[in-house]
């Protein structure tokens, strides 16, 4: 009678803590119980560092800091499938909202390596000076900004020069990044200091210094449709994390994490934050929301950085001991609530982007800019030199991966590559200035945005596809 009692009570308890979270959601959440799990170790380089997804999630970037290389790895097949040589100690790695192009912060060589998306290659290096250690793009891929922990500021990159336009001073030993959903608010915090600097991105410059916990090593904002607007903070010398509202910067609450909190981050839907402790060797599972461990995965020695699939199915933590990437799989149930609002974490302080800029791009990747789950460029590596027209800056490859879309900005052209002879076969007059290519998902037109002409450009791709 006893036990059945118990498991009354237990019952009754169950459904009063359901009801309170449906509530307090306001019975909107798009949300599931999770059970996240260690699956397998993907085996990448001498002492991988930085990690993080293609925006269609079908491959990750992999910074190898003992090797002085990139490992790209297949989603698909869960393995190594191009190895590329960049600058000396790489750290940080971001690829673009475009997914055209991809940066690596070499903190020992001072420089930022481009790297071509279609080819997996190098394409060339950005000299920034100082340890450049990690990295985010603005949504229309216009921006980089870089934290430059030697030089104690951020360095801005317009990606269409490849060229550092500005510096901004923060605090002492600047090391994680991170830009809000909106693209008008960036955040750094200041590891050798108790601080996280604002930065507008509209003006270029530090609006608020935010005192937090001691050496904040990482931050994370909450994804645009989560249900709380808030951004996270891990002290890595007080093992906690600080939480604070997204929009009016105001404190939240902190909590006590395992020791040595290097790096946070969240799924999609905002709902579960990823937290690794490099001493404490786990990943520790928090709810995002109520602030409650879910789990805690333990890890070889050295885990250090975290990146979070697109759709949230999965993350990939690098381990530095191991020399390679654990998968975590994050398994959801069929239960789900109804699709929550977005809630906005616009924060106050700068000027909207202009109208041509979001109808040029937008924070969702264009299908016509995602290769095939399946399709896997071929060699890689250089193996040969395509000259194209003046000023090559974008390119977009057809969803069969036999053809490459290249404009050439100084000569209003667009080049069309045949990538397995290695020729232009094509080339086209566009308007003038062109700045953005794509193609359709069907393959059958290619569209140029022309910058100078306010004119937008429609190929037919014809036998080009």
């Amino acid at each position: 009678m006893l036990k059945v009692s118990c498991n009354i009570k237990a019952l009754f308890l169950f459904i009063a803590v359901f009801i309170f979270v449906g509530v307090f959601l306001n019975s909107s959440l798009s949300y599931a119980f999770i059970t996240p799990r260690l699956t397998r170790n993907i085996p990448v380089g001498s002492f991988p560092f930085g990690v993080a997804f293609f925006p269609n999630g079908s491959y990750a970037l992999v910074t190898n800091a003992g090797g002085d290389t990139v490992s790209v790895v297949d989603m698909a097949t869960k393995g190594v499938v191009a190895s590329i040589k960049v600058g000396a100690h790489p750290a940080g790695v971001a690829v673009a909202p475009s997914l055209a192009f991809a940066y690596v912060c070499n903190a020992a060589s001072g420089n930022i390596s481009l790297l071509n998306m279609a080819t997996f290659t190098k394409a060339l290096d950005i000299n920034t000076g100082g340890s450049p250690v990690n990295i985010v793009f603005t949504p229309n891929s216009r921006l980089a900004f870089v934290a430059n922990i030697r030089n104690n500021e951020v360095d801005v990159i317009n990606t269409r020069q490849n060229a550092v336009i500005k510096r901004i001073g923060v605090g002492k030993k600047p090391q994680g990044i991170a830009m809000s959903p909106n693209g008008k608010i960036i955040l750094v915090t200041n590891a050798g200091g108790s601080s996280v600097s604002v930065i507008d991105v509209s003006s270029l410059s530090v609006i608020r210094n935010i005192r937090t916990g001691k050496n904040p090593t990482s931050v994370a904002f909450s994804p645009s449709g989560s249900p709380a607007g808030y951004f996270y903070v891990a002290s890595g010398k007080e093992n906690r994390i600080y939480v604070y509202n997204a929009k009016n910067f105001g404190f939240i609450k902190k909590f006590k994490t395992l020791p040595d909190p290097s790096a946070v981050s969240l799924t999609p839907d905002g709902m579960m934050l990823f937290v690794v402790n490099y001493q404490g060797m786990a990943v520790s599972i928090y709810n995002a929301i109520h602030f409650n461990r879910i789990k805690t995965v333990n890890l070889p020695a050295g885990p250090m950085n975290v990146a979070v699939s697109p759709d949230g199915s999965a993350a990939l933590v690098t381990v530095t001991s191991a020399s390679s990437v654990a998968l975590i799989r994050v398994k959801k149930t069929q239960a789900a609530y109804a699709q929550a609002a977005p809630v906005s974490s616009v924060v106050p302080g700068g000027a909207p982007y202009a109208q041509t800029a979001q109808a040029i791009t937008s924070p969702a990747v264009p299908a016509s800019l995602l290769p095939p789950s399946n399709y896997i460029p071929q060699p890689f590596g250089k193996v040969a030199s395509v000259y194209t027209g003046k000023g090559p800056t974008a390119e977009a490859i057809t969803p069969d991966g036999k053809y490459l879309y290249v404009i050439n900005t100084q000569d209003s052209t667009l080049s069309v590559i045949d990538v397995a002879g290695d020729k232009v076969v094509k080339t086209i007059k566009v308007g003038k200035y062109p700045t953005a290519v794509s193609v359709s998902p069907d393959g059958h037109y290619c569209f140029v945005v022309n910058s100078s002409s306010d004119t937008v450009t429609i190929i037919s791709t014809g036998n080009y596809y």
